[in-house]
């Protein structure tokens, strides 16, 4: 078994695991989320200013 293979069992398996991929996606989710919210701001003001 590879290093991979043991990892993403660790993370199917164990509560832990469950937990890292749990808060990794809604932290991923949440930064994607405010970056989103960043460049539509800058995006309607720079829409704004121009006119």
């Amino acid at each position: 078994m590879s290093f991979i293979d043991k990892l993403k069992n660790f993370f199917k398996k164990s509560k832990l695991g469950r937990y890292f991929l749990i808060g990794g996606f809604a932290f991923f989710l949440i930064k994607g989320l405010v970056w989103l919210v960043i460049f539509f701001i800058a995006g309607f003001s720079l829409i704004n200013f121009g006119s």
